[in-house]
């Protein structure tokens, strides 16, 4: 049967057991009708319930299949060929916890992706802001992969004191920093979380083929790059993949089954080369 066909039975299908449930509960709800009570109807078991707890009882039956298809469509771990993908981690950094931007960081080095490339943005150019770069160079730093840029200006603004020379120039310098070290480090002046991103991915440009993008404060398991790459590798329609995000203290393996693949046309999944300014957004 053709793909096209058999999503569109799909989303029919779902259409229409949605409008059922909704039709059941409504019926049930208008109709009050009780299966059992109380003298005082404190207590009381009706349709309404019945219905609900049948909507709840069929969800997590497909849960359950869905979860057992996805275990047994399984292939084992194939990283793709590094010398046709290439992948970008942007870690968004503003006045972070110490000990979170250590662990952060920690993580990302020990990401097992070959030529992994790491830029983190820091949203601030302030003397307060500085320890993120000493700790960038506590981690990271040291040999000839790093670099830094601490910028005047963003994309968007320019800092005091800067000449239309000077701002063309700092661009210039934070995309021959990002492009040409394996870890680097731009702090700029604030401009919110969109513009840190915007600044990561303009001078990324098309040097990638992947951007990955995670806050400074996120602790990446090891095998995270190359189980969301499989996704987008192995499935054309996949635009966009999200890990497991999971809080502290709980285990941190990211499995086949734990990915969550965003089902949209490649076609029309937002572009990180394409994005627009973020002032506009």
């Amino acid at each position: 049967m053709p793909v096209q066909l058999t999503t569109a039975l799909r989303v029919v299908g779902t259409s229409l057991f949605a409008l059922a449930v909704l039709g059941g509960i409504l019926a049930a709800y208008v109709t009050g009708y009780q299966f059992i009570h109380t003298e005082k109807h404190y207590l009381s078991f009706g349709l309404y319930g019945a219905i609900l707890g049948l909507h709840l009882l069929i969800q997590s039956l497909f849960a359950f299949l869905e979860h057992r298809r996805m275990r047994r469509a399984g292939r084992p771990l194939k990283l793709p060929a590094p010398s046709r993908r290439s992948v970008a981690l942007c870690i968004a950094a503003y006045q972070e916890d110490p000990d979170y931007l250590r662990k952060c960081l920690r993580s990302a080095q020990r990401i097992a992706f070959p030529d992994l490339k790491v830029v983190m943005v820091v949203d601030g150019n302030r003397q307060e802001d500085a320890y993120m770069l000493d700790i960038f160079h506590e981690v990271l730093g040291g040999t000839e992969q790093a670099g830094f840029f601490v910028w005047r200006s963003n994309f968007h603004e320019a800092g005091e004191g800067e000449t239309e020379a000077s701002l063309q120039e700092g661009m210039d310098r934070v995309r021959d920093v990002v492009r040409t070290s394996t870890f680097s480090c731009i702090m700029q002046k604030w401009g919110g979380k969109r513009e840190v991103m915007y600044t990561a991915f303009k001078a990324l440009g098309d040097s990638v083929d992947y951007i990955q993008v995670c806050d400074s404060d996120t602790v990446l398991d090891p095998a995270c790059t190359i189980e969301m790459l499989r996704v987008l590798e192995e499935d054309p329609q996949v635009g966009g993949v999200g890990g497991d995000v999971q809080p502290p203290g709980k285990s941190m393996a990211v499995e086949d089954d734990q990915v969550q693949a965003a089902q949209v046309r490649a076609a029309e999944a937002w572009s990180v080369h394409q994005c627009n300014n973020p002032r506009e957004q």
